[in-house]
């Protein structure tokens, strides 16, 4: 699954090399709640054969092979997970060299824009599933689907809880960092319509506001969450693979 470097601050990284380097940005991978660093081998394993080499790596408080192990910068949880992880990713991509694509998966991708945010070695972003407004909302949807709390009174504590723990007010900084957005750095957001976890709406929210931004936007008619590559391959790749090659 790729050779593993470990950066200074003690972030394990799995590099995907392609057999044959033909662009230069390193496609970096932030993977969805609860997945891991191979979650996005349909991925990267694609991209790897079109020329691209690619990182993955597992979120601290995110993945499921790291949610029991300790690592320093979870001393910020009071700010919240999303800031933990925009710390994480503004740490790895500091860790590689060259221009880089961020392709990043639901919830987190919200912390894979704000760790965007005044760099100038970032050439193109993807978001598929994410990020999101109702986080309340959503997040019952996550425990109800992936989780299997199905008994609404336990549901919806787990759901204030998990709310909470996102952090103080997170769309709010979201939408600051999307208002000055830089125009070179064009964004493409995956979504599917039929998606019972993270309703499209939500994700509409999240752009509409900002027609200013370089926005590519593919709505997969029968998609629902993170389901496009695997379900819906050629629609999918099709829309993906010239976005991402393009002016590169």
């Amino acid at each position: 699954m790729g050779s593993k470097v470990l950066t200074k601050e003690g972030f394990r990284l799995f590099r995907h090399s392609a057999n044959e380097t033909k662009f230069k940005p390193t496609v970096i991978f932030v993977h969805h709640m609860w997945g891991n660093h191979k979650t996005c081998w349909r991925h990267f394993r694609y991209l790897n054969d079109k020329g691209f080499n690619c990182i993955s790596f597992d979120l601290l408080m995110g993945s499921s092979h790291t949610k029991y192990q300790y690592h320093p910068e979870m001393k910020y949880i009071y700010k919240g997970v999303f800031y933990i992880w925009t710390r994480q990713i503004r740490s790895i991509l500091d860790s590689i060299e060259g221009p880089k694509i961020v392709y990043a998966f639901s919830g987190p991708s919200l912390s894979a824009l704000w760790a965007c945010q005044g760099r100038d070695d970032i050439v193109k972003v993807i978001c598929d599933g994410g990020p999101f407004h109702d986080l309340y909302e959503n997040t019952k949807n996550f425990f109800y689907y992936e989780i299997g709390i199905k008994n609404k009174t336990l549901n919806a504590i787990a759901s204030f809880f998990g709310t909470a723990i996102w952090g103080y007010k997170p769309l709010r900084k979201l939408h600051q960092v999307l208002s000055f957005w830089p125009s070179n750095i064009p964004i493409l957001s995956i979504r599917g319509r039929q998606d019972n976890i993270v309703n499209i709406e939500s994700i509409r929210a999240v752009f509409d506001p900002h027609p200013k931004l370089d926005l590519t936007v593919l709505e997969l008619q029968h998609g629902k969450h993170l389901d496009g590559i695997r379900d819906y391959p050629e629609e999918y790749c099709k829309t993906m693979y010239p976005f991402i090659k393009k002016n590169l």
